[in-house]
């Protein structure tokens, strides 16, 4: 028998969805992964993958437009957690205390507006809305990853920015490239998440 495609795999991983530890930086920790509807949604799987090669256990949120560019199976495969895509009588929302960081990547126009002047109408801004009363007692972080064409980086936009600043968020710059504010790459949000939990260190 031809040998041409006996590919050298590596050694397999404790299960499918193992992942190789890059790092223990987020041992122990939970970030929440919030997705809104942008077409870099398509990158949170590989997102939330990078989160838990640093240790974290990662549960994804989504809104019902992230849901047209990634789907419900990919979030829940790469994370192994279920998805929260909508609110119901567990009032997830709220259970929410052992959560460390907040990621919202990527974080829309609209999602930030929101935001920023209290509109809970989804899983996602619901959660936030909740969030940022624990951001204000010192209990968890919230990083926002805006990610949208250059056209709506208006004042629009760097007024609630500004406003969730102030509220304590950390707003993690895009990638600038062909005149749009991209996702930047996962090794930089998964630094900007360490980061922001050795700032809250004691």
């Amino acid at each position: 028998m031809s040998d041409d495609f006996r590919w050298d795999l590596g050694t397999p991983l404790e299960g499918d969805r193992a992942v190789a530890a890059t790092s223990v930086e987020l041992a122990g920790r939970h970030v929440a992964l919030c997705v809104t509807g942008g077409i870099a949604a398509y990158r949170a799987p590989g997102l939330a993958r990078a989160l838990r090669r640093a240790g974290a256990r990662v549960t994804a949120w989504a809104t019902p437009a992230a849901l047209k560019f990634v789907t419900p199976d990919a979030l829940e495969w790469t994370t192994l957690q279920p998805l929260v895509a909508g609110l119901d009588g567990r009032a997830q929302h709220v259970e929410t205390d052992d959560v460390d960081v907040w990621l919202v990547a990527p974080a829309t126009y609209s999602t930030l507006n929101k935001v920023a002047v209290g509109i809970a109408d989804n899983a996602v801004t619901t959660a936030l809305a909740s969030a940022l009363g624990r951001v204000e007692d010192g209990d968890t972080r919230v990083l926002l990853a805006p990610t949208m064409h250059g056209s709506m980086v208006n004042s629009v936009l760097r007024a609630s920015l500004t406003r969730l600043s102030t509220l304590g968020c950390t707003v993690i710059p895009p990638r600038g490239r062909d005149g749009k504010a991209l996702l930047p790459e996962d090794p930089d949000l998964v630094a900007a998440v360490i980061a922001a939990l050795q700032a809250r260190a004691p």
